[in-house]
């Protein structure tokens, strides 16, 4: 019986030379780092995130999501994944007018220490010619992301009373990608760009004075021109590797609940890399200190916690949301920690 980190390496070693451009690759697959997430409270809502983008890592799910921050934000996220491979991901978004924010975002995917070896003697391996390790070669994929977004205030009636407010947010990304293989000294390069537009209104409550709840619908085409990765092989012409269109859309509903103090996020998305993926989110936040998180992607379960811990000082405020996610996978469950700082 093969080990359960023997089956997990089986099965993540052929994906990451699917993603590295050799010969048998598949091309739906290519990039297959970029779908790892970003936030471990999108990630506890199940990824779906797509009209909630209301944080910097909106610049990862949606970056039309960033437009009318009203603060500097800063998001770093450090995760293993299987136990195997490092994954980070670190943005900054500031804000440029009342309107309008710019980001930029650091995704990072390495697994060191993978085996390249050889038989002892040339012929087939045996029990007497078996493989020995020669050396190691590690994996890394890099993507920067630069993001712009900006949000377009409308004044739209809603039945019978007019909204608290209506606005449009559009942005989009540019994004870099490198990849690089040492030990056999493989490199690829690609650019590509997402595109992405949120409406929101907000609902005042019967008596028409409270903020009684949002609404919002979103839509994200990623690699909307199919981000192309050129790999320094020794064919000709060298191997393309195309990172295929996503749209993704999304829906989310916000509650207040002023009586207890909280308010309630329910959110869905439908993710169509894959054929049609459905997210569905779900966030209840106590008293504006801690927030409970529960969410389906696809068959997979996830669920999270998050802590916000805020110092004001005169007119400027400081504020630290500490989020957890755990994400439950066939091979093997893995956890989430970020830090979000607001200044």
């Amino acid at each position: 019986m093969l080990s359960r980190k023997a089956l997990i390496i089986i099965t993540i070693i052929p994906i990451l030379f699917i993603t590295a451009g050799t010969s048998f690759a598949a091309e739906k697959y290519a990039g297959e780092f970029l779908n790892l997430g970003a936030g471990a409270r999108p990630l506890g809502m199940g990824g779906s995130f797509t009209a909630v983008a209301d944080d910097a890592t909106a610049a990862y799910w949606n970056p039309a999501g960033i437009g009318g921050f009203d603060q500097s934000q800063i998001t770093f996220m450090h995760a293993s994944i299987f136990g195997l491979d490092s994954y980070d991901f670190l943005n900054f978004v500031q804000p440029v007018s009342k309107s309008s924010s710019l980001g930029i975002s650091w995704i990072r995917l390495g697994i060191d220490e993978i085996p390249i070896t050889d038989l002892q003697r040339s012929g087939s391996m045996s029990a007497s010619n078996r493989p020995y390790i020669t050396g190691y070669m590690k994996d890394t994929e890099n993507a920067v992301l630069l993001s712009y977004g900006r949000k377009i205030r409308l004044d739209v009636p809603m039945g019978s009373h007019r909204s608290i407010g209506t606005y449009i947010q559009v942005g989009g990304n540019f994004k870099f990608i490198y990849n690089a293989v040492s030990g056999i000294s493989r490199n690829a390069v690609g650019f590509g760009g997402d595109i992405g537009v949120i409406w929101r209104t907000s609902f005042a409550s019967e008596e028409g004075k409270d903020h009684a709840g949002d609404l919002s619908l979103g839509i994200v085409v990623q690699d909307f021109t199919k981000t192309r990765l050129f790999w320094n092989t020794t064919s000709s012409p060298s191997h393309i590797d195309v990172i295929p269109r996503n749209l993704k859309i999304g829906a989310a509903y916000l509650r207040n609940l002023p009586a207890i103090g909280s308010k309630v996020l329910l959110s869905v998305d439908a993710d169509t890399r894959y054929d049609l993926q459905m997210r569905y989110g779900l966030e209840c936040v106590l008293g504006d200190v801690l927030a409970l998180r529960a969410g389906l992607q696809d068959s997979n379960f996830t669920t999270g916690a998050g802590l916000h811990v805020g110092f004001a000082r005169g007119e400027s405020s400081l504020n630290f949301l500490i989020d957890y996610a755990f994400l439950s996978h066939e091979l093997g469950n893995t956890h989430r920690i970020s830090l979000l700082t607001k200044f």
